[in-house]
């Protein structure tokens, strides 16, 4: 499952992004020297799992993450740091006429231009054997054309997207001509 208005409805604030470039190609345009291409280009994007779980508690993401599946009502769920440096949900849903804790243990990787959170094992409802797997959350980041993510990792309260590239060409914007 893709939820794409994640990043472009409202935005995923970056909490810090670290650049490295290297070869840096200059051209002119109107306003003087702009950069229009690098040989290399290596870089960190941190997420703070706070932000993440801001952008997961709109409505119309849980309704798509819970599947609507019958009976449960109201989730309140956020990321935090797992115990074995992954990442997990926690929260709770109304089920069954109360407010039943849940977590979600889940696995992290990268595909393509999205990191995407695979839910392993949910605990917490008592008729989570009857349950249809949980679907993947794929979270798009648009990075310039040549750069892709190599490696995710979690620190303390952030999960951490490492990316590479070489021979990358930015977009110039025609304005400025």
């Amino acid at each position: 499952m893709l939820i794409d208005y994640l990043l472009s409805k409202d935005g995923l604030r970056l909490d810090q992004v670290d650049v490295t470039l290297r070869g840096v190609r200059l051209g002119r345009n109107g306003r003087g020297f702009v950069p229009q291409g690098a040989d290399g280009i290596e870089g960190v994007l941190r997420v703070s799992l706070a932000d993440l779980s801001a952008a997961i508690a709109r409505p119309e993401v849980v309704d798509q993450l819970l599947l609507g599946l019958p009976g449960i009502a109201r989730p309140e769920l956020a990321f935090v740091n797992g115990d074995d440096g992954g990442v997990k949900i926690v929260g709770s849903v109304e089920a069954l006429g109360r407010r039943i804790p849940i977590t979600v243990s889940t696995r992290i990787r990268i595909a393509k231009r999205k990191f995407v959170v695979s839910p392993v094992r949910l605990e917490g409802l008592p008729f989570v054997g009857m349950l249809p797997q949980l679907p993947d959350l794929e979270i798009p980041v648009n990075l310039p054309l040549g750069l892709a993510f190599h490696d995710v990792t979690t620190e303390p309260g952030y999960l951490v997207l490492a990316f590479s590239g070489s021979d990358v060409t930015f977009n110039a914007d025609p304005k400025d001509d």
